[in-house]
C-alpha cells in the first residue's frame, strides 16, 4: 500500500494542502482530520493540490465534495489543483468538473 503524504502551508489569504500518493478509504480519515483542523482557522480559500496523487477512490471524492459543501456554506472557496489525468478523469466521469473549481497550479494569492 502506497499510503498518503500530506503537506500543509499557510499563505496570505489561503491554506494549501498538497497530497501525494493514494487517497482511498484507508487514508480519507487522515486527510479529513487535517482538512477539519485547517478549516477551523477559517481560511478564505482552501487549496487542495492533487498533483501528487496517483489514485483516488469514491471515498476520496466524497471527502472532496464534503469539503466543498462546508466551504460554500461558510462563504469560503475550495480550489482544487488538478491531479494527473488518471485522477482527474474520476472527477470528469462523476461530472464534478461542473461543480468544483479546478485550476492548473496553486494560486499566487487567496483572492
Amino acid at each position: 500500500m502506497a499510503g498518503l503524504d500530506i503537506d500543509t502551508q499557510a499563505r496570505p489569504g489561503m491554506a494549501v494542502v498538497a497530497v501525494t500518493g493514494e487517497l482511498d478509504i484507508a487514508e480519507t480519515p487522515n486527510l479529513g482530520g487535517v482538512l477539519a483542523s485547517i478549516e477551523g482557522d477559517k481560511p478564505p480559500v482552501l487549496v487542495l493540490d492533487l498533483r501528487g496523487l496517483t489514485f483516488i477512490d469514491s471515498s476520496g471524492l466524497r471527502l472532496v465534495l464534503e469539503t466543498d459543501m462546508r466551504a460554500r456554506r461558510e462563504a469560503r472557496r475550495l480550489v482544487i489543483v488538478r491531479g494527473p489525468e488518471a485522477v482527474h478523469r474520476v472527477f470528469l466521469i462523476a461530472l464534478l468538473d461542473r461543480r468544483l473549481e479546478f485550476v492548473d497550479d496553486v494560486p499566487a494569492t487567496g483572492s
